[in-house]
């Protein structure tokens, strides 16, 4: 009875479809030396809200770092600057090259900005890192 509840009202639970592209554990920087590596060696592209930091990588995926300082805000602003940035990233990732380890820091500006903003920028930067296919 449970499980033809979910196949009627929840099929993407179901089927095993993938609904929008989920970051996983494996495809995020976690590690303070991996972003220390990207500050040092990796190409710096500076937009108007985005600072973004690449450098390719050994695997055949791209991993995303996000770091936003105090200067942004408190709490609730840095977290919704992080979740711009994600969701730009997320919007772009489709038509992007793999391979590369990425950072994107948040500046001051990026408190008052709309999503779009956020992602036009973060598309500059990355169409200046030739990253974009």
């Amino acid at each position: 009875m449970l499980f033809a509840f979910f196949n009627i009202f929840m099929p993407h639970r179901t089927a095993g479809v993938k609904i929008g592209i989920n970051m996983n554990s494996n495809e995020t920087l976690k590690l303070n030396k991996d972003f220390k590596r990207l500050y040092y060696r990796g190409k710096c592209v500076a937009a108007r809200c985005v600072v973004v930091y690449a450098q390719k990588n050994k695997l055949n995926r791209n991993r995303l770092g996000l770091t936003c300082g105090k200067t942004v805000g408190k709490a609730v602003k840095r977290n919704r600057a992080k979740r711009l940035m994600r969701e730009s990233y997320r919007h772009l990732c489709g038509g992007m090259k793999q391979g590369y380890d990425i950072v994107i820091v948040a500046r001051t500006r990026i408190a008052d900005k709309k999503c779009g903003d956020v992602q036009k920028d973060v598309r500059y930067a990355f169409s200046k890192l030739d990253m974009i296919v």
